[in-house]
């Protein structure tokens, strides 16, 4: 159910465009301007009410979104009965993953993930939510918690779905006792030539030995979908082709929809 009201929406978005390029199309000729405004108005109030039916839909999803928002403010923190260091419950998951036990790790990552940079926006923290895919840059972290000085050299690694390696940043640092928290001074840029179809992961380590194995996803953009159905010279796609078939409004032509506007209009003046 949800999928056939996506596939409409969708619909009715390339059909409002469609009606705007067609109205403008035909102011530009000169020759139907009030007709063309009509079409003009038309596409645009289909893309409007769109618009408006999808503000509604997000506020009500809102408390989703808080709470991935509350998450990344506050993140589940668990405490490590052996040592007694309080480690956030992903980054946990990331040490054991790595094969390492933490109760005996002389360097723990208590906390980690990537920051997302997109155009002149702040960055976002990600933990364990999804990233948006038309992210311009993401850049790792990792808090280390030590229980001595140490000094010795962090590797952090970015490997896509396929299991390249995309992303190598090694420096050599000293370390303080406590909490050390270290971010490489590089990004790696997203385009969409990347494989994105699962997971990517995020691996730290200090001199060789892998101290935590971070696991985390993409989420497709709006734009991204509209796209991904519409081919390089404009012509849509097979799938979209197919989409269209199904909710059968590839087949009413452009005259059709036109007569069908040309007979309402005396019907509703007889109406006047």
């Amino acid at each position: 159910m949800r999928r056939n009201t996506n596939n409409q929406r969708f619909v009715e978005i390339i059909f409002g465009m469609l009606l705007i390029m067609f109205g403008l199309s035909l102011l530009s000729n000169g020759g139907g301007a009030p007709f063309g405004w009509f079409i003009l108005m038309a596409g645009g109030m289909m893309l409007f009410r769109h618009l408006n039916r999808t503000n509604a839909e997000l506020n009500r999803e809102r408390p989703q979104t808080w709470q991935w928002s509350r998450e990344e403010r506050e993140p589940h923190l668990v405490t490590d009965a052996p040592s007694g260091t309080q480690i956030y419950a992903h980054a946990l998951e990331a040490v054991r993953r790595a094969g390492l036990d933490p109760a005996d790790s002389p360097v723990l990552p208590v906390d980690l993930g990537v920051m997302a940079f997109t155009s002149d926006r702040p960055p976002a923290l990600h933990r364990t939510r999804p990233i948006l895919d038309n992210v311009d840059y993401i850049q790792p972290f990792v808090q280390l918690s030590l229980t001595t000085r140490a000094a010795g050299k962090i590797r952090f690694e970015i490997v896509d779905s396929d299991g390249q390696i995309l992303f190598v940043h090694e420096e050599f640092l000293d370390l303080k006792p406590g909490m050390n928290l270290i971010s490489p001074p590089a990004r790696l840029p997203i385009h969409d030539a990347q494989a994105m179809h699962g997971d990517w992961s995020l691996r730290v380590s200090a001199d060789g030995i892998v101290l935590a194995e971070h696991n985390f996803q993409w989420l497709e953009s709006t734009e991204k979908v509209i796209r991904r159905h519409v081919q390089v010279d404009g012509e849509l796609s097979g799938e979209m082709r197919q989409m269209l078939e199904d909710n059968r409004i590839e087949r009413m032509s452009l005259d059709d929809l036109l007569a069908d506007q040309e007979e309402e209009a005396p019907r509703q003046q007889a109406r006047h």
